[in-house]
């Protein structure tokens, strides 16, 4: 499992909750912005995909499949299962970003 891509996807997923566009918004590459984030070793970026994680497991979703780009069933079922505490943990990836850049 790559967890470079999972960060990914996850933060995919959460900018696509603030518009209908599911695309990066200029200036952010969501891939190296994934892989920024493992490799930074942050705390609250590592509890938050941990939080992504279990969620993907509890809505019961193929664990192969969550560092693929996820599908809208996924993403749907993700957020229903995960609500508020999972977007919360998905913030924590966005706002860990800058937190990692600034370390870099």
């Amino acid at each position: 499992m790559n967890h470079a891509r999972i960060a990914t996807e996850a933060l995919r997923f959460r900018l696509g909750t603030f518009s209908a566009r599911v695309d990066s918004p200029p200036g952010l590459n969501a891939d190296e912005t994934g892989a920024l984030l493992v490799a930074c070793g942050d705390p609250g970026v590592d509890h938050a995909l941990r939080m992504v994680g279990e969620t993907w497991c509890q809505a019961g979703l193929t664990p192969d499949h969550i560092d693929h780009p996820w599908t809208a069933g996924e993403a749907a079922r993700l957020r229903s299962v995960g609500g508020s505490a999972l977007l919360d943990a998905l913030d924590e990836l966005v706002t860990g970003v800058t937190r990692c850049r600034f370390r870099s």
